[in-house]
């Protein structure tokens, strides 16, 4: 028996080095021992039958004539069983640590210093000319990347980069390549994070934030990257700075998520490079104290000034004092369209008073009570101080819209989501200027009568008049928004009528409910209405925010600023356009940013840097309307996605948040395209952290989303994300799996039904695909939920699909019509199991086509019965025994 023995605890380099190994040479066998590291262990749950291996308890040394030794050339990092073996058999060895001690192992020496071992036996492979599928490619690639730190440590050399450019040749699937590259640190490594850990010091640059932190360590390592990434992800910094000499060399790496520090143009000052964002240089000669000391005094150099709350605030503020009326909040805010006031006792904030707060009071007559009353003590602030950044988290973590600004415990100015968003369109704290994404277009005001009358239903068309007119009544402006308005210039049929008024949206639907045969629902905490139709048809009614102008001169500038403000905080270009109502301007579609080019473009674009993180559920919405209309996310747009993504946004959005982007996705024509984006941009893993999207998960997707159009029918109940959630979610182990089932809200009947499908399916599915009877079906599938089986049509082949849906087909028909609980026991069956077995052998028996007459056929079963003969547990029929295997 020929072997071939990775060193003990094996990574991705050692198993993929005993892969290619296998491929040059069929005839040899794979031994591992030890432990897997935690990435390979679960890439070998998923792969585990495509690379069969044996570990060193099922071999016997007796039987062994030669070990090939792959990713060490120490006889230390081997199992003591295989150690024992070198000395009585053959011995090759494959590494790439080529300055071997004394005592290494002795044989047929392949030692060359490249970056991964598993380079040096693809190598060979390219050599032969050896075919490998995408599997193979792709596995041979993690290794590779995973031992040179993504091609970036020092030890990477051109050879692997030519294997690497010939795996990826081989269709290397870069997307799985980063799901199991996790780059665990080595002993060395960790014992500088440690000390890294331990020195860290905080300083203030500009008003910035900057961590530095310092280790000495006598040999090199190489890797520190990677160890920085560490340090900066777990410790929270929002710039990291570390110093470390090892051996003769002092090296500085940085990173940074600050948009004030150019971390990039610090390390080329200092001999190094990078990106503002990251970046690395290194010292010769230089102490760890003087590195520290030059990086400081460059450092304020590449650090612009933080905007802070007292650069983007509004002051003074508009507020209300504890002692004033309900009703006196109200006014106010009618008059200036606030949605909140800060309420002040003794010059000091004590709390905030919402809309929906008045307007409730007022519904039940207390209006003339003291706002103190009905106000929220519960206070998000911050310091004039504090950056714009911290601010806009504390906004998403707590879903606030503004943030008051306390100085001295007094209330100095308040930030909303407008101060933040103003950013894009002016200078603020300085030089800095955040720029929008969106296109600006000559032909703001377009014309679009004729579209409307060629293709909006006439019914809608005549109420889109009617509310215009009544708006007029009100001296309203009134707009049809969104989604109507994008698929009317699309010609794409659309019956979601959303309405934006300027002024009170739920008073005006109230009045427009006066002329309609309509009810009304108000949703007073978002100043939106509905009216519901009898027939079903609904049109929502919603406010736009206005700004309050005590000059009437300035009037006419609300008109187009305040629709201009609502439309501004939609997600996408092609999202933000409105169409007046109003009867002199119905028809002018409004388009201040750009969208109907898009449209023509086909293209997906936000309409703002910070769009994504306003609300990183945009990411999924994006992807929806990209692979629905088969659009190309524009390219910066794309960009900012995946620095939110990349910044954990997603990770601070509610669950069921997600949840409902997700069903949404399930709800379009091909939802598997949009899935196979979002593992594209990264997004899986972040919603999902133990979901690994190879290319086996591809398949499963694919067979799922190839049954459920099926499933749907023939399941009325089945829940979509229930049956992608059995996919996503097999191998979790059991903190993992609470984790995904609480943020999801996932019943436990799922998540247990999958623990036990899970090591049952490819039984089953291989039973399928080799066209084991229906009965056999049944048995295994009588129990399983609707999800379930979609689960097991993910692990089918098509022929297997196929035959899986006229199982399916049959089972309606074989529900007995005639025998039930009641007829059997009026033939004597005591209740209990018997019946239910009695019942399941009826169904078997139509299922394989040998029951045709139900009362005959259990007159038979009966009188096996009473021949002592237990029924449903042989073959009698044609129905096979369930209990024999």
């Amino acid at each position: 028996m020929k072997i071939i023995a990775p060193h003990r605890n094996p990574d991705f380099d050692a198993f993929a080095s005993a892969v290619a190994y296998k491929l040059l040479n069929p005839d040899h066998e794979i031994v591992l021992s030890g432990h897997p590291t935690q990435n390979l262990h679960e890439y070998l749950r998923i792969y585990g039958d495509r690379f069969r291996y044996l570990t060193d308890k099922e071999i016997k040394p007796e039987e062994i004539e030669k070990v090939v030794v792959v990713d060490t050339a120490s006889p230390n990092r081997l199992s003591e069983k295989i150690r024992d073996l070198l000395s009585k058999a053959e011995v090759i060895v494959y590494d790439h640590h080529p300055d071997i001690k004394e005592g290494g192992i002795k044989g047929e020496m392949h030692l060359e210093k490249v970056g991964a071992a598993t380079t040096i036996l693809v190598e060979e492979i390219m050599e032969k000319g050896v075919d490998i599928d995408p599997i193979v490619a792709t596995l041979l690639a993690i290794a590779i990347y995973e031992d040179t730190g993504n091609l970036l440590y020092t030890s990477t050399t051109p050879r692997d980069l030519e294997a690497v450019k010939f795996l990826l040749e081989n269709k290397a699937n870069l997307v799985e390549v980063s799901e199991y590259v996790k780059l665990d640190l080595s002993y060395d490594q960790k014992q500088i994070l440690e000390e890294l850990f331990k020195s860290v010091k905080e300083y203030t640059i500009g008003g910035v934030e900057v961590a530095i932190a310092t280790a000495e360590y006598e040999k090199f390592v190489g890797g520190l990257n990677v160890v920085t990434s560490k340090l900066w992800s777990s410790g929270g910094y929002e710039t990291l700075i570390c110093i470390v000499k090892t051996g003769k060399k002092t090296f500085v790496i940085g990173r940074t998520s600050s948009p004030d520090v150019n971390i990039g143009g610090l390390m080329s000052s200092l001999g190094g490079g990078g990106h503002r964002k990251a970046g690395s240089a290194s010292f010769s000669g230089k102490s760890v104290d003087e590195a520290v000391a030059i990086v400081l005094n460059k450092l304020k150099e590449y650090i612009s000034p933080a905007v802070r709350a007292r650069d983007a605030m509004s002051s003074p503020v508009k507020v209300i004092y504890a002692r004033e009326t309900i009703e006196e909040a109200n006014r106010i805010m009618e008059r200036t369209g606030h949605s909140g006031l800060p309420v002040v006792e003794g010059n000091k904030l004590v709390g905030i008073v919402t809309k929906k707060a008045v307007d409730k009071a007022i519904n039940h007559g207390l209006g003339d009570r003291p706002v103190k009353s009905i106000m929220s003590s519960k206070l998000v602030t911050a310091s004039p101080d504090t950056p714009l950044s911290k601010i806009r988290q504390l906004m998403i973590e707590n879903d606030i819209g503004r943030v008051p600004i306390i100085e001295n415990g007094v209330l100095v100015g308040i930030v909303t989501r407008t101060d933040i968003l103003r950013t894009i369109f002016g200078e603020v704290g300085g030089n800095k200027k955040v720029e929008g994404v969106y296109r600006k277009d000559a032909n703001v005001f377009v014309d679009i009568r004729h579209l409307m009358r060629e293709r909006v239903n006439p019914r809608i068309l005549n109420l889109l008049r009617l509310l215009g007119t009544l708006a007029d009544d009100r001296e309203t402006k009134i707009y049809v928004v969104g989604g109507f308005v994008r698929d009317l210039l699309l010609n794409i049929p659309n019956e979601d009528v959303d309405i934006v008024v300027e002024g009170n949206g739920p008073d005006f639907a109230k009045y427009a409910a006066k002329f309609l045969d309509v009810s009304v629902v108000v949703h007073d905490q978002f100043m939106t209405a509905s009216l519901f139709f009898k027939d079903g048809f609904r049109i929502d009614v919603a406010t736009a925010r206005t700004e309050y102008y005590e000059s009437p001169a300035k009037l006419p500038k609300v008109d187009v600023s305040s629709i201009k403000n609502d439309l501004y905080r939609r997600d996408f270009t092609i999202n933000s356009m409105a169409i007046k109502l109003n009867p002199v301007e119905f028809g002018i579609l409004y388009d201040f940013f750009g969208g109907r080019r898009d449209l023509e473009e086909g293209i997906i674009r936000a309409l703002h840097t910070l769009s994504f993180i306003d609300d990183p559920t945009r990411i999924l919405r994006a992807v929806r309307f990209e692979q629905r209309f088969d659009f190309k996310i524009e390219e910066t747009t794309e960009n900012l996605i995946r620095e939110a993504v990349d910044g954990g946004y997603l990770e601070h959005v509610t669950g069921m948040r997600l949840r409902q982007e997700i069903e949404k996705i399930l709800k379009e024509r091909e939802p598997l395209k949009s899935v196979k984006r979002l593992a594209q941009l990264g997004v899986i893993k972040h919603l999902f952290p133990r979901t690994y999207y190879s290319q086996v998960m591809d398949k499963k997707l694919e067979g799922l989303f190839e049954f459920l159009p099926f499933a749907e029918k023939k399941f009325p109940s089945l829940n979509k994300f229930y049956a992608l959630m059995y996919v996503f979610l097999e191998y979790y182990d059991e903190g993992s799996l609470e984790f995904v089932k609480y943020r999801y809200s996932i019943p436990d009947k799922v998540t247990s039904e999958l623990k036990i499908l899970e090591k049952r399916v490819k039984d089953i599915a291989a039973g399928i695909d080799n066209g084991r009877e229906f009965s056999w079906i049944y048995d295994n599938l009588k129990d399983v939920s609707p999800e379930g089986i979609c689960y097991v049509a993910s692990y089918l082949t098509e022929k297997g699909r196929r035959r899986l849906k006229e199982y399916l087909e049959k089972l309606d028909s074989a529900k007995p019509r005639i025998v039930n609980g009641k007829y059997l026991i009026k033939l004597g069956i005591s209740p209990g199991p018997e019946i239910g077995e009695i019942i399941s052998e009826i169904i078997k028996g139509k299922l394989n086509g040998v029951v045709k007459d139900e009362e005959s056929f259990v007159k038979e079963i009966l009188e096996r019965r009473n021949s002592s003969e237990k029924p449903g547990f042989q073959k009698r029929n044609g129905v096979e025994d369930t209990q024999s295997g």
